[in-house]
């Protein structure tokens, strides 16, 4: 395969590989080899983990596919995807996915899952991808999902900014791992779960959620073990009106408290200003304009 720039990827058993330029070994490190390895007893942890948590799998991958809202037609980004259980129901929404991971193992093992169970998967494309360097441009996809490996991301910050790049404004991305909610930390519930895991020692990382969020929300699935954070994507920061005049003694606007700001006076000089406003009728901003204006004049 080869982009427009001139890289070119290797196609491996229809798989294309996006993690490196051709000639160059896919990506290494402990994380990745921790999954090579045990690729195919991942999926055994999985069915254990349902079982002990006492949830029922299909209704919680639902529950998770329904905050991503996703309408016929919408382009669908997962990411670690690993052995797509999360996959088909996505699928089933209507949507075309582009289904991702860092690990081949992890790619292969998705695909035979959903074709030995006869899932439509005309609407989905399979690659090999780091959640830090997406091959895909700005705003190319409606919705983005990642659920069980950001805990363990390189650089977390860096990684959710870069899934929300590949969002247009007004798509959606829900991100979640392990981590039990603070209302439960001292259960022996929680202590049992943290011995077993260290990863539940984590906590949704809400602040490392870009500023172009809006609608930001925090959901706890799994009887309170995992978190999900979601967020529609915006642009910048949030926008505020600086000229609306605020009631009352102080008055004044966001423009002219934050950005008007003046040297401090004497305690003496600002109760004088304050009683003389309130003689006149006026806030203490309008009292000190106007004074201001004159003494210029």
């Amino acid at each position: 395969m080869e982009s427009p720039a001139g890289d070119r990827y290797p196609i491996i058993d229809g798989i294309p590989s996006l993690l490196l330029a051709s000639g160059h070994e896919e990506a290494g490190g402990d994380r990745n080899k921790y999954y090579r390895e045990r690729a195919a007893e991942y999926d055994r942890g999985n069915d254990v983990m349902f079982r002990m948590l006492k949830c029922e799998e299909k209704q919680t991958r639902e529950q998770m596919t329904d905050l991503l809202k996703i309408a016929p037609g919408d382009r669908v980004l997962e990411v670690g995807c690993g052995t797509c259980r999360d996959t088909r129901y996505f699928l089933s929404r209507g949507g075309s996915v582009y289904a991702g991971d860092i690990n081949r193992e992890m790619v292969h093992i998705g695909r035979e899952r959903l074709q030995t169970t006869g899932v439509d998967t005309s609407a989905l494309k399979l690659f090999l991808a780091d959640a830090g360097r997406l091959p895909f441009p700005a705003g190319f996809f409606d919705r983005a999902f990642h659920f069980g490996g950001l805990n363990l991301f390189p650089d977390v910050r860096a990684s959710i900014a870069e899934i929300a790049r590949v969002v247009k404004p007004g798509g959606r991305v829900v991100l979640g791992d392990e981590g039990v909610g603070a209302w439960l930390g001292e259960t022996e519930f929680a202590k049992i779960l943290k011995n077993s895991n260290p990863l539940f020692h984590y906590q949704a990382p809400l602040e490392k959620i870009p500023v172009l969020a809006r609608n930001v929300s925090c959901h706890w699935i799994l009887n309170g073990s995992f978190y999900l954070m979601v967020f529609d994507v915006g642009v910048g920061e949030p926008q505020l009106d600086l000229d609306v005049e605020f009631p009352g003694w102080r008055g004044g606007s966001h423009r002219t408290r934050y950005l008007g700001k003046l040297e401090g006076v004497s305690p003496a000089i600002r109760d004088s200003v304050v009683k003389a406003a309130a003689a006149e009728g006026v806030s203490v901003v309008s009292w000190l304009e106007k004074a201001l204006r004159r003494a210029l004049d």
